[in-house]
């Protein structure tokens, strides 16, 4: 009986260790080939840039991607790509430009909107906007759902503590140009996510290279905002330039894996190195993660935030960019591509170039290997 016992034991132990490890073993990342579209390159008579949110649809095969221009360089609109990528090669090449109407299929008035992401929802899209709080009248963030051919049907609400006082007093609500970036649906669209760039206001300060701020990022089912999650960004890396250490974090997006899981891309800007840093994350909401909708204000409040795990430096990869990029850029969007032949899941980037004629809109194609 006692050696039973013991054998049971070994077993239970052994059987206990092979789950945790498995369950907890992150996946890799392998660079396939990076594209790039220099700034100012035409398409259809707009100015392919300021790309800032990702999203490849499937039946289709086409990525779309949103425009953050705030209508100064052309009217708001995402863009279709093509893409081909197989193992060892990728590139991408604009098919469509759709041109975003108000519901009464009318042109937006230049700086309305501010559009940072862009995700399914059955036949429809949701585009974010970021809003704009420096503006007179302020500028409300939003989340505005759309037809495939550009016209506004319809809203999400947006939970009152995210907004801003209407007179600019910045007491609440999200702080200017750091508003809604990170936007996903999970793969059968069930749920969709919201997160911040920053924190709120009412939250916590931004985060610095002695401090890790902390944003929320918003639950959809249903097209009701139901949960809220904290989410602790990482401090930007320590890097000194002529004696000074300056530098912030954001989120930049984010892609739902299931109803309890997503990818994150946090992008730190070192200022004085005139370097990005871009750090994928992989989250997950345990039972243990608190749903903070209820709390006010976050560093008033006790909370368990997210589950993150480092899945990629993207530093780690520069080496492998085409010759005359070796560098990283500004990136803002991630999305899911398609599979491989090998059944492995891709992983498309691309970077918002500011329409800077220093930077470039950049495209990563990754594998993603279990």
């Amino acid at each position: 009986m006692k050696n039973r016992l013991k054998l049971s034991f070994a077993f239970l132990m052994a059987t206990t260790c092979l789950f945790t490890s498995s369950a907890y073993a992150i996946e890799k990342l392998r660079l396939i080939s990076d594209f790039n579209i220099v700034t100012g390159e035409k398409f259809k008579e707009t100015e392919i840039g300021g790309l800032s949110g990702l999203y490849f649809d499937q039946a289709k095969n086409k990525l779309f991607a949103v425009s953050d221009d705030r209508g100064a360089v052309n009217d708001f609109r995402f863009y279709e790509f093509d893409l081909k990528i197989d193992d060892k090669s990728f590139s991408v090449s604009a098919s469509n430009v759709v041109f975003l109407k108000d519901a009464d299929g009318k042109p937006f008035k230049k700086d309305f909107l501010d559009c940072e992401g862009i995700t399914p929802m059955g036949d429809d899209l949701i585009i974010s906007s970021e809003g704009w709080i420096n503006h007179a009248p302020v500028i409300m963030p939003e989340l505005l759902i759309f037809s495939r051919d550009g016209k506004l049907k319809s809203k999400l609400d947006v939970p009152e503590k995210f907004l801003p006082a209407k007179d600019q007093v910045l007491e609440k609500g999200i702080r200017d140009n750091l508003a809604f970036e990170g936007l996903s649906a999970t793969p059968d669209q069930s749920v969709v996510f919201v997160g911040t760039e920053e924190a709120i206001n009412q939250d916590d300060r931004v985060s610095t290279p002695t401090h890790a701020s902390t944003i929320r990022i918003i639950q959809y089912k249903d097209k009701k905002a139901v949960k809220e999650f904290a989410y602790t960004l990482e401090m930007p890396p320590s890097v000194k330039v002529a004696g000074l250490t300056v530098g912030d974090t954001g989120l930049s997006d984010l892609l739902a894996i299931d109803e309890h899981t997503f990818y994150s891309i946090e992008r730190s800007f070192l200022q004085l190195a005139k370097r990005n840093v871009i750090r994928i994350y992989k989250n997950t909401i345990t039972a243990n993660t608190t749903d903070v909708s209820g709390i006010d204000a976050l560093k008033k409040g006790h909370f368990t935030p997210v589950e993150k795990e480092l899945l990629a430096n993207l530093d780690d990869f520069t080496s492998s960019f085409a010759k005359d990029f070796q560098t990283l850029d500004n990136i803002e969007g991630i999305t899911f591509g398609p599979k491989l032949s090998n059944g492995h899941q891709t992983l498309i980037l691309v970077s918002d170039n500011n329409f800077n004629r220093k930077q470039r809109t950049l495209f990563l194609a990754f594998e993603i290997i279990p």
